[in-house]
């Protein structure tokens, strides 16, 4: 029986429909990443390969292999993505996001393998030690580097100028690390002197805390018994930021009990400062689901009542981020903080303060006798010439040392020079 004029038309309209519906979500799907126009075809015809799981598993051992020469190299999560790509994207037919297979992929196949790869992944904040000592971007080959070289503090012998005593962790340096979890505020923190002026080395992320921030904060925090200090937004992604830096994750299991102290916005420097709130959109967000993540995470019921007050009619939570403070508001805050739980300047104990006072008085005794030497050998300074054939003499010793640099050949050279 054929259909009718009216029918067809509907079933030609609702066709149309259809196709253009398919049309415009890939479309969209292009603009946030143009990589994916390559995949039109199986997107718009339910064409699909297996699973991103599957083809990760099916390529990541040889990949890890490539990339690591063969186990002897640390492998940067990066590299091994760039050597999955080509595979997994076309048994899948879909454009692999590098965000999805370092953040998610990579790490859950870790994770339910076990294998023993050495995976590391790029700095994504950075850790300061105050008045100006080492800085480092949290990455997982900065952080062992940082955490293989710490030691006790050593006292340079006097030489041709004062004698200075090199610090590198926190024995006679700093008494607390400061974890933000955001970087923009990192200039104006250098200009208030908050590092040099509590004696603490302040650590920023952007956003989520890294595992290479919580196995240094597990470490240093541990062996050297100092208080990790947390300060965060008022807000969901602040309360988890901060529960990942307190208790085990998937991602990093903390090996030492340390001394956390929550230092974020709370309702209470809300309310005092009058800080303005907006709205965090849940579009998806199960009510139950995000107030019992929240109260893991140390939220308190007067603070899920502040941030749930709009939830049933908006399904949004309300929020207070750092950044609503002005800066004054904001050094203030931080100082604040800092005073109320007894973070205060270093001493060292006599016996390192004694030794290097003698190490200070020596240098300057013999700072005062190499003013007369140099005296004398200004005076002798234009008689000296240098000699003409320096860049060949140069050349020749970097060809003998090529990790040199030219001014470390030319003090060989001079120190070599007869008289």
């Amino acid at each position: 029986m054929s259909k009718k004029p009216n029918d067809l038309a509907s079933d030609i309209v609702n066709s149309l429909r259809s196709v253009t519906s398919d049309w415009t979500k890939t479309k969209k799907a292009e603009e946030r990443s143009p990589a994916s126009r390559h995949f039109r075809m199986q997107r718009m015809t339910k064409q699909r390969g297996v699973s991103f799981k599957d083809a990760a598993a099916e390529i990541l051992p040889e990949a890890y292999d490539k990339v690591s020469g063969g186990g002897t190299l640390p492998a940067n999560a990066r590299q091994i993505m760039y050597a999955c790509r080509p595979h997994i994207q076309k048994v899948t037919g879909r454009a692999l996001e590098s965000d999805y297979f370092t953040q998610t992929l990579l790490p859950n196949y870790l994770d339910e393998t076990g294998v023993d790869w050495d995976v590391v992944y790029d700095a994504r904040g950075h850790f300061t030690e105050p008045h100006g000592g080492e800085g480092l971007g949290l990455g997982t080959l900065e952080v062992r580097d940082y955490l293989g070289r710490i030691r006790e503090p050593h006292v340079e012998p006097a030489d041709v100028s004062l004698a200075k005593v090199k610090l590198l962790g926190p024995v006679g340096n700093f008494g607390a690390v400061l974890f933000l979890e955001k970087e923009g505020f990192d200039p104006l923190l250098r200009k208030a002197k908050i590092a040099e002026r509590f004696d603490i080395a302040i650590m920023s992320t952007k956003g989520m805390s890294v595992t290479a921030a919580r196995l240094l904060v597990d470490q240093i925090c541990s062996d050297h018994d100092i208080p990790l200090l947390l300060m965060h937004d008022f807000d969901k992604s602040g309360f988890a930021i901060a529960g990942t830096l307190q208790r085990d994750t998937r991602r990093y299991e903390f090996q030492n009990d340390i001394r956390t102290v929550d230092l974020g916005l709370c309702l209470e420097d809300v309310t005092a400062m009058q800080l303005e709130s907006e709205h965090q959109h849940h579009p998806k967000g199960n009510r139950a689901t995000l107030m019992a993540n929240l109260r893991e995470n140390g939220a308190t019921e007067a603070d899920l009542g502040f941030m749930f007050a709009d939830f049933d009619q908006l399904r949004s939570t309300r929020r207070v981020e750092l950044n609503a403070m002005t800066s004054p508001q904001f050094v203030a805050f931080v100082e604040r903080k800092l005073r109320e739980n007894g973070i205060e300047k270093i001493i060292p104990e006599q016996d390192l303060l004694a030794k290097t006072y003698a190490e200070l008085k020596r240098s300057h005794q013999i700072m005062e006798a190499v003013e007369d030497i140099v005296e004398e050998v200004d005076e002798d300074m234009e008689e000296i010439e240098a000699p003409k054939n320096l860049q060949q003499r140069v050349r020749k010793y970097l060809k003998q040392h090529p990790e040199e640099r030219w001014d470390a050949a030319l003090d060989a050279i001079v120190s070599n020079a007869p008289g």
